[in-house]
Formats: C-alpha cells, sequence, structure tokens
C-alpha cells in the first residue's frame, strides 16, 4: 500500500499506514479489512470507518486544505470542552488521477446514534422530542464559547442516551468559525436560519424513504414548525443563561438558586460575577 504524502496525528493513536491511501476512501469497502460497517448519517463526503484493536475511527475524505482546517477548528473545540467529536488528525493523499485529497480523522463516539436511527425503530420514539431540545442546547453551548457552525443539521450532529434524555454532539464542522470574542446577534441568527432551513431538508429526506408519517415529527409538534421548536428552545435556554439577575445583598440565597437552574438546562458554572448597584443597595448577578 502506498504511504500518504504526509499524515499529521495526535500522540497515543495508530498510525494508520497499513490503509491503501492510494485510492479515494469510496473504493476501500472489498480491499481493506479494518472497515466497519456502522450507522451513519447522510454526509456530502465520502465516510469510513475503520477498527484498530477495538478503537473506531470515522474518516472523511475532503478537498485539499479542509480537512487540515476542520482539525484545527475541532481542537478548539475540545478545548472548550464542548460536546464535539474528538480530532485524531488529518492526511494528505495522491489519488491516481493525480487530484490531492485531504482526509480528516476522528474518533468514533461510542454509543451514540445518528438521528435516523430514532425514527427506524418505534421504541426510540420517546426519544424525538428530546433530539431536538438537545440541538437546541448544543447551539446554545457552542454560541456561548464564540463557535459559529454554519451548517447545522440532523445529518450533521450524533446524539447520546444519557437518563432518559439525549446530549447532542458536533459532528461536522467543514463550515465552522472560533470568534474568542464571541459571537455577534447577526452571527447568531445566520446559523439558526441555516439550521432550519438543513432541519427541513432532514426531515423531508425521512418523509422520502417513508420513516416518518403522519405530518409530525413528535407528538404536537408538526412537521413545518420543527426548525421553529428548535429556534423557540434556543431563544428560552439562551435568554435564561445570559440574563442578568438583580437581587437585594440579603438574597444571596438567590445566587444557589440559580445555578441549580442552570445546572438543571444542563449547564455548568464556572464563575459568579456580582456587581454593585444603586449605591450597593443591589447586587447584579452574572454567571459564566
Amino acid at each position: 500500500m502506498t504511504a500518504p504524502l504526509n499524515i499529521a496525528l495526535r500522540f497515543g493513536y495508530p498510525d494508520f499506514l497499513d490503509l491503501p491511501w492510494d485510492l479515494p476512501i469510496s473504493r476501500w469497502p472489498g480491499l481493506c479489512n479494518r472497515l466497519e460497517d456502522l450507522p451513519r448519517g447522510l454526509s456530502r463526503h465520502p465516510v469510513v470507518f475503520v477498527n484498530y484493536d477495538g478503537r473506531l475511527f470515522a474518516l472523511k475524505e475532503l478537498p485539499p486544505g479542509l480537512a487540515e482546517q476542520e482539525y484545527d477548528l475541532l481542537l478548539k473545540i475540545e478545548e472548550q470542552r464542548l460536546p464535539a467529536v474528538i480530532p485524531v488528525g488529518h492526511v494528505q493523499t495522491l489519488l491516481p488521477d493525480d487530484r490531492r485529497a485531504s482526509v480528516l480523522v476522528t474518533a468514533y463516539l461510542d454509543h451514540s446514534l445518528p438521528y435516523r436511527s430514532l425514527y427506524m425503530h418505534p421504541s426510540q420514539e420517546s426519544y424525538r422530542k428530546h433530539l431536538l431540545d438537545a440541538i437546541a442546547g448544543l447551539l446554545v453551548q457552542l454560541h456561548l464559547a464564540g463557535v459559529y457552525w454554519g451548517d447545522c443539521s440532523l445529518s450533521n450532529t450524533l446524539f447520546r442516551r444519557d437518563a432518559g434524555h439525549l446530549q447532542a454532539y458536533l459532528v461536522d464542522a467543514e463550515t465552522g468559525e472560533f470568534n474568542p470574542q464571541g459571537l455577534s446577534p447577526a452571527d447568531r441568527h445566520q446559523d439558526l436560519v441555516i439550521m432550519e432551513e438543513n432541519i427541513n431538508g432532514d426531515l423531508a429526506d425521512l418523509e422520502t424513504v417513508g420513516l416518518l408519517s403522519a405530518g409530525r415529527i413528535s407528538e404536537g409538534i408538526p412537521l413545518d414548525d420543527t426548525g421553529a421548536y428548535i429556534r423557540l428552545r434556543y431563544q428560552q435556554l439562551w435568554e435564561e443563561i445570559t440574563r442578568e439577575v438583580v437581587i437585594s445583598p440579603n438574597e444571596h440565597y438567590r445566587i444557589q438558586e440559580y445555578i441549580r437552574a442552570l445546572n438543571a438546562l444542563g449547564f455548568s458554572v464556572g464563575e459568579v460575577e456580582l456587581t454593585g448597584v444603586d449605591g450597593g443597595n443591589l447586587l447584579r448577578l452574572r454567571v459564566v
């Protein structure tokens, strides 16, 4: 097997040198005994899964330069401790037609499900509304950290079950950007607009293949209102998390009440900022 042009990997992972890098990964099935057939969402780029002694990895083939760009963003997302796939490395290859490509390598998210799995089995129906709440929560987390996704969709998200709920994880970050100064309201609005368009497309695909019927995604949520429901849940979460609370100096117990309320929404509090107002007779509470 021909070695890739260049391979950059984090310490502690396989070297992946035994893979058929001289071929596009769409031609690997039947030629590579490390491939695993795993549930997946829709992707505009070829994706394969490989197994190294029980450790699973996802490989996505991209145009030159995009794998390195997405890898760098995923590293920043990981530093922010946000829910996303773990970046492992990136590879530059030269294909038989002298076409260059780049491949992003990420660790497979164990015990995760693509959204289609939640519609293929009737036993998963109770999770479908949680799926929408999970996407709203993921967008809030990303935006709070200064991450613009640019392509939020069901296809670009994986889900893990946790105590009767779902946690959403970012999988695809090709179009993402990181702004350490934070996102503007216009950036957040644009991300939500893209989310609604993409979600509608994902659900139309489910209808086409017969996995969604009766004109609704879950009890009480008509299909046409799904994107609007996620946006509403996003706004509710955003306002609760970013609002400032004014308390009197003898109401310190309200600080813990507010923190517990945020914990219940799935958010941890790093700092509490108290600022005196009205000559110190009142305190403005803001959490980070």
